[in-house]
């Protein structure tokens, strides 16, 4: 059967546990049907009470599994033993239940024999065979039967292992890889059926074999990560904070089902983990769940584990010579290879780390994959690592870290003597990647089929315009994007200008323009060190062009001549969210983080923001309705600085509109909005007319400072908020009116420039920009 041919609607996920429910909840982030039993019950009048208290558990963890809370209301609920029978219309049935192989396999005999022909099953686990556990059912469910393995926690990590075995058909292994990636949003990595697959395979390893140096008190667990962090191209989170946050007891776990299941491992000994590893197990310091693990916090203050008293202290800084001139290197690959070959302690520490992960990469090709990037993307998209085991080996140098592990009387990776015979040096290069099978370098496979990367146009063609701000790119097909290149991709005056001017160049030479890049933030809002410099050298004329300008681009935006869309991802801040209020369409990533917050720092929305939120709340009138409620509503939320949790909850909020898009996969975002904008083109696009807008004056204004009023005296405001978002509700309600009327966006427009200056006139204003500046949160004045 061709892949074409199956499609996903409804699943089924059986067992309710943390990982059962956080599956379900992704598959209904992704708009499917789902389906969610367990056990049933002892108790006759609420048989369903397993899975109703896991979803409710699931319901109130933080970070939420659900894209909308109500989303939960979508899952079915049942028990199997009554509702077993759900299963006959699943497409996908995910069995999530207990990590021990009888139990499974019970599980995979009952699916057999209720599944409709052509359903797919999968077992969801991290490290049983895939192939035993269906090995008793019949040949045609064995077709469509694989392993899979969720991260946790499934809604943010990329990662999802997929586990074919040889009787997997591979139409059905494609299809998975393709719906996974595109429906579900994940980064797909396909193992072989080996003990741990990938990740953890690698991933715990790496962490065993940094915890002797711990526990012999070499270094202390906070050094480590600062070693082990993103100093060296590792994740944020490093190694003790990771085990703390994926769980000590799971770790124990992994570890003590790998060291049977690999006699033939050469470092099989560093899974057997140190005695003093056990006893913080046995004692519950199992991590973040428990409170306590090689971290621990109290009064506020993060405080780490001794390991001789077994007792925790404070936090030391490390200091070293080494450190500071490491930490003048920009570039990962140079600090790591830098800090590799030092001298001294730290030097002899990263050295030994990386000689034993980057031998035991190489030796598990072909053991669990053909594929070194295959390894590279799996801790990457798993364990947030910046850079994998091979491309590790590229920045210290194949030659001479093989040079250096021969001089130390070690085997050096067959993997890596057959590449330096060939004379192949790297494993990445041009674009390319090694293949072990073929003895080549091949084209490195998209991330996502399809995807369109900023990177990968650089690389293609001149850009068609480019500062150290920003750069306009031809993606074909008529469509241009414009890419963001601040740090955090902050919207200073050069940015803003250089979008501004290039609306000239797309009309001149292209159908349609979006808005996006290649980094792991949308956008920061505007850029306070600007403005503050500005206002400290009483530069008034700048920060009024700077005001000026960015609401002109803003606008501008809205009535170009070709569709503008953009497509934003992770946090998209104050004037980021602007941006995108006067793009034509909206292609969000499902992990958009939304919210004008300006008035943390003591100001407005004035890029147009106010103006366009207040005319979205009038636009929604129907018959006799209140038009202030909707204003009320506004007004909370520029206020309060609201923050959507998700690309569905920006649309609750009035950030994104109910037509426009989410996109569940990151690598797709930018396909999509390409997609998107072309077909705004052939549907003959016309920009929007300038419409009024209704506001109510003095009624308004008088009910939103009675608001204020109230949340003062209750103590929820400070004195300058109350300051800061009565100036917000002056905008809103159109200024002081004497009654309801249209007005022209334009004099909307005008009070949002009057008032962020007088905002900016505020020392208590300036005293916030400070104060985020310094401590990156706000100051409550």
């Amino acid at each position: 059967m061709s892949s074409k041919n199956y499609r996903i609607k409804k699943v089924a996920v059986l067992g309710s546990g943390v990982m059962g429910c956080q599956i379900a909840a992704h598959c209904v982030n992704a708009g499917l049907d789902v389906v969610l039993l367990d056990l049933q019950s002892d108790e006759p009048d609420q048989p369903n009470k397993i899975v109703e208290e896991s979803l409710k558990k699931a319901s109130d963890m933080k970070p939420a599994p659900f894209g909308k809370p109500e989303f939960a209301k979508r899952i079915e609920l049942g028990n199997f033993e009554e509702d077993f029978d759900l299963l006959k219309d699943a497409d996908w049935i995910c069995e999530v239940i207990i990590e021990k192989m009888d139990v499974k396999k019970d599980m995979m005999s009952r699916i057999d024999n209720i599944r409709k022909k052509d359903a797919i099953v999968s077992s969801n686990t991290s490290g049983l065979p895939i192939s035993e556990i269906g090995e008793d059912c019949s040949e045609e469910m064995k077709a469509h039967f694989l392993g899979t393995h969720f991260f946790n926690p499934p809604r943010y990590m990329k990662l999802l292992e997929v586990i074919p075995t040889e009787s997997t058909s591979e139409q059905v292994t494609e299809y998975m890889h393709r719906f996974c990636e595109k429906s579900l949003g994940k980064g797909v990595v396909i193992c072989k059926d080996t003990p741990n697959f990938i990740a953890n395979r690698v991933g715990i390893f790496s962490i065993a074999n940094i915890m002797p140096y711990f526990f012999n008190g070499d270094f202390r667990a906070e050094e480590i990560d600062l070693l082990t962090g993103t100093l060296t191209g590792y994740s944020k989170a490093a190694t003790f904070r990771t085990a703390d946050m994926a769980g000590l007891d799971v770790t124990n776990h992994v570890a003590k089902n790998l060291y049977p299941s690999i006699p033939d491992d050469e470092m099989r000994e560093t899974f057997n983990l140190p005695d003093e590893f056990q006893k913080m197990v046995d004692e519950g310091m199992i991590g973040n769940k428990a409170g306590k693990g090689f971290y621990t916090k109290e009064d506020g203050e993060y405080l780490v584990l001794n390991p001789d008293t077994f007792e925790y202290e404070s936090q030391k800084e490390m200091e070293d010579e080494v450190l500071d001139e490491a930490n003048k290197i920009k570039d990962t690959s140079e600090r790591l290879k830098f800090l590799v070959n030092s001298e001294g302690k730290i030097g002899d520490f990263l050295w030994n780390v990386h000689r034993d992960l980057l031998m035991y990469a190489a030796n598990r090709i072909p053991e669990i994959t053909d594929s070194p990037l295959s390894i590279d993307r799996a801790m990457q998209w798993g364990f947030n690592w910046e850079m994998g085991p091979f491309e590790r080996w590229d920045a210290l140098g194949l030659q001479e870290t093989a040079d250096r592990i021969e001089r130390e009387d070690k085997e050096v990776p067959e993997l890596i003597s057959d590449m330096l015979s060939e004379g192949i040096t790297h494993f990445y290069s041009d674009g390319k990647v090694y293949d072990p099978q073929s003895k080549a370098m091949i084209d490195i496979p998209p991330q996502a089929k399809g995807e369109i990367k900023v990177s990968n146009l650089k690389k293609d063609r001149v850009s068609v315009m480019e500062n150290d701000s920003a750069a306009l790119h031809d993606m074909g097909d008529g469509v241009a994007i414009f890419e963001f290149k601040t740090p955090h991709s902050t919207l200073g005056a050069e940015l803003v200008e250089s979008l501004y001017n290039s609306l000239s160049l797309v009309k001149a030479d292209f159908e349609a323009l979006v808005i996006s890049h290649d980094r792991d933030n949308f956008a920061f809002g505007a850029n306070l060190k600007e403005a503050l410099s500005a206002k400290q050298n009483g530069d008034s004329d700048s920060v009024v062009d700077a005001v000026n300008n960015f609401q002109k681009t803003a606008v501008a935006l809205k009535y170009a001549p070709f569709p503008v869309i953009t497509a934003p991802f992770g946090k998209t801040l104050g004037g980021g969210v602007e941006f995108c209020l006067y793009a034509d369409k909206v292609v969000a990533h499902h992990e958009t983080y939304m919210g004008l917050v300006e008035v943390g720092v003591g100001l407005i929305p004035a890029g147009g923001g106010t103006t366009e939120m207040l005319r979205r709340a009038m636009n929604k009138l129907e018959g006799e309705a209140d038009p202030l409620a909707f204003i009320r509503e506004v007004f909370k939320t520029i206020g309060m600085a609201k923050v959507s949790e998700s690309a569905y909850l920006a649309k609750e909020l009035g950030y994104l509109r109910a037509t426009d898009t989410i996109v569940m996969n990151r690598d797709l975002l930018i396909k999509t909005a390409k997609e998107e904008a072309i077909n705004l083109v052939k549907a003959g696009y016309q920009s929007p007319a300038e419409t009024p807008v209704k506001v109510l004056g003095k009624t308004a204004f008088a009910a939103m400072k009675l608001m204020l009023h109230v949340m003062h005296e209750g103590k929820y405001i400070t004195d300058y908020d109350q300051v800061v978002a009565e100036r917000v509700a002056y905008v809103l309600a159109g200024g002081d009116l004497s009654e309801a009327q249209e007005v022209p966006e334009s004099y909307l427009l005008k009070l949002e420039r009057e008032a962020i200056l007088e905002c900016l006139q505020d020392d208590r204003t300036l005293a916030r920009i400070k104060h985020m500046l310094k401590k990156g949160k706000p100051l409550r004045n």
